[in-house]
């Protein structure tokens, strides 16, 4: 749906959280038609939907809904935004899918089952039983599994990051910058967390930080880490715009989260 409608992708553009802030036809029209399949497959389960997509949760576990990863990337015809959605339920994550429909690739982890990335166009012969660990080991076997880096050493380390959509808070991660820049090989800015995200897991980013804070922003990302072999913390945010996601091989962490606090301090 989302390829189909980028010939018009600027239809119906309204802003929110602030000018800069879009949201698409396509936003809203990809988030009805995901939480439509949801309802039908599964009407006991919960939604949270980044648009707005809601339903309470019956079964103790809920899907997080984000239906356009990117929106400015689309907006502007740059083909870097995804599709990501996450199953969790009383235990943690259990499954999360990241896809990028420019690319034809989808990134997907279920829980104690590792992490792949395979061709999305193929999705349909198995996504419908992710939920069970038959679906997961079919996508598995036609995917390739993917890894973290074993990256150890800061002043080697490819890391990326995004910035919030208000100007405050956008001086306070500038000042942030400031003092991760210096130590790190280099920092990437492409404009899609949850595609930040899979691309630590599958090893192409040695870390990634950012000040996201709603589910749907990154917990299908955060699931492909973790069973990618890496780690996510969630670190307590001060002022807005502070890092809360930190996403990383395991042998960078601790150290990335450390001089992401003396940055901040």
């Amino acid at each position: 749906m989302l390829l189909a409608r980028l010939p018009d992708r600027t239809a119906g553009v309204a802003t929110k959280s602030s000018a800069t802030d879009l949201v698409l036809a396509a936003d809203r029209a990809a988030e009805d038609a995901i939480a439509a399949i949801l309802r039908r497959e599964f009407p006991d389960d919960g939604i949270v939907g980044e648009e707005g997509a809601s339903a309470e949760s019956r079964s103790g576990r809920r899907w997080f809904v984000d239906p356009l990863d990117g929106t400015i990337n689309y907006f502007y015809g740059i083909p870097h935004w995804a599709v990501a959605i996450a199953c969790e339920d009383v235990d943690g994550l259990r499954v999360g899918v990241v896809c990028d429909g420019s690319r034809n690739e989808l990134f997907a982890a279920a829980r104690g089952g590792g992490a792949a990335v395979g061709r999305a166009n193929l999705a349909d012969r198995w996504i419908g039983r992710l939920t069970g660990r038959s679906g997961f080991e079919e996508y598995h076997d036609q995917a390739t599994a993917i890894a973290t880096t074993v990256c150890s050493d800061l002043s080697q380390a490819l890391l990326a990051t995004g910035f919030a959509y208000t100007a405050s808070s956008r001086a306070e991660q500038a000042r942030i910058l400031s003092g991760v820049l210096p130590v790190v090989r280099d920092l990437r800015r492409f404009g899609s967390a949850q595609l930040d995200l899979a691309y630590v897991a599958a090893g192409r980013y040695d870390g990634y930080f950012e000040s996201v804070d709603k589910p749907w922003d990154w917990k299908a990302g955060a699931l492909l880490v973790r069973e990618a072999g890496g780690r996510v913390s969630e670190l307590p945010q001060a002022r807005p715009g502070q890092p809360h996601i930190v996403a990383s091989g395991p042998a960078l962490h601790d150290d990335l989260v450390a001089l992401l606090r003396r940055a901040t301090s």
